[in-house]
């Protein structure tokens, strides 16, 4: 009933968001994320790169758009680039690194991105994960963990 509820929620919010991120963590462990995005200055996709984002087990959020990150203890980097850097408007989500015990596991993404693909499972320390990055249209993103 609870996913129900959150699906439900999530797709009403999808009508009025323009690209969109949601996060729910459901991993027995914190995972870190670094998210890569693209904008209307620098199109190519995975151009930019984003801060760590911590995400505790049960634990979910969202992003209305790729600029709300243009802040303070978050924010985004430009590959090449040392200092960080604002998103522009027109910006779209491409992809999430997924960091588990600080160590790399995979990228995950839109399909021509720099994810290697939609999904990916690992087994081992500290926990299992497994984690869906799901289009729902509009630049709107679900980034499902488990």
């Amino acid at each position: 009933m609870k996913k129900l509820f959150a699906m439900l929620l999530l797709g009403a919010a999808t009508f009025s968001a323009k690209a969109a991120l949601f996060v729910n963590s459901n991993a027995g462990c914190r995972v870190t994320l670094v998210f890569y995005a693209h904008d209307a200055a620098n199109t190519t996709t995975c151009s930019y790169y984003s801060t760590r984002l911590e995400v505790y087990p049960g634990n979910s959020f969202a992003y209305n758009n790729v600029t709300n990150m243009n802040s303070p203890g978050l924010g985004w980097y430009r590959w090449g680039f040392g200092a960080q850097t604002l998103v522009a408007a027109n910006s779209g989500w491409d992809g999430v690194m997924i960091y588990s015990d600080y160590a790399p596991t995979t990228t995950i993404g839109a399909p021509g991105s720099c994810g290697a693909s939609t999904s990916f499972s690992s087994t081992g320390t500290p926990c299992d994960i497994s984690a869906t990055w799901t289009a729902l249209g509009g630049g709107n993103v679900l980034l499902e963990i488990n």
